[in-house]
């Protein structure tokens, strides 16, 4: 069910409707900031600011979670505490320019921007974790060391990144290990990758367990047959590191494809 509105009204309602599109487009491009000092009063326009341990600071590390903002020279709007001195203006929303670093490869609009060990530079995020906010421009480095700046649309908060697939299961393990936060679809392939490989390696080791004092106790009842004992007990040995084999290569698959 709906209503026909007058022609003069539609067209009073469409205006409105762009004023209102238009007004969110400008509040999002705009952005209000806060003066504060930073440690040691550094820092310069585009330096990303986080709060750790009561102070603020230029980022240091990759996917702080104290990320805070970025300095800002032309605020549409600022408060400013007039018994600081010579604070920076600090925008913690909005579309801002931020300085980052190729040290990840380029940026391209739509790339997640986090913190990283270069203070106050922001990379291309790679994994789960917190993130700056999203790229709106393009950066393209002709050397991982340079640093440029991108526009950034930015919204300090916590992403899921899905990571590529990795070939080497050291790689994969140092990744998992890295990422301040995972996906629960990758906790859980890490958690059922764990107790495959836990269960394969309880069921080799009772395995071998049984079998060499089951063997020991037999050649010692009959020494003529040691020759056969021998060969079961190596073909048993051989059974149990196949099946700690099996369960690591399972374990490996989960966590992998």
């Amino acid at each position: 069910m709906y209503i026909k509105l007058p022609f003069i009204n539609r067209i009073v309602v469409a205006s409105l409707i762009c004023v209102v599109s238009t007004a969110v487009v400008s509040a999002l491009s705009e952005f209000t900031a806060v003066s504060l000092n930073t440690e040691n009063n550094s820092g310069e326009v585009g330096s990303i600011v986080s709060y750790i341990d009561g102070k603020y600071m230029l980022s240091s590390r990759e996917y702080d979670e104290g990320m805070f903002g970025v300095i800002v020279d032309a605020p549409a709007t600022y408060l400013i505490d007039r018994n600081l001195i010579s604070p920076h203006l600090v925008a913690s929303f909005g579309e801002i320019k931020t300085k980052v670093s190729g040290n990840k490869g380029p940026i391209v609009p739509g790339d997640y921007v986090t913190s990283s060990d270069i203070p106050g530079v922001g990379v291309r995020a790679e994994q789960a974790g917190y993130v700056l906010g999203v790229a709106t421009s393009e950066f393209t480095p002709n050397s991982p060391d340079e640093i440029g700046e991108v526009f950034v649309l930015v919204d300090v908060k916590v992403n899921f990144l899905a990571r590529g697939v990795s070939k080497n299961i050291i790689d994969t393990v140092q990744k998992a290990f890295a990422s301040p936060f995972m996906t629960p679809i990758a906790a859980l392939r890490y958690l059922l990758a764990s107790l495959i490989f836990l269960v394969s390696l309880a069921i080799g080791f009772n395995s071998f367990g049984k079998v060499s004092g089951t063997s020991m106790e037999a050649l010692g009842r009959n020494p003529l047959a040691g020759g056969s004992i021998k060969r079961m007990l190596f073909f048993n040995y051989l059974l149990t590191f196949v099946i700690m084999f099996v369960g690591l290569v399972i374990a490996y698959l989960i966590i992998s494809v």
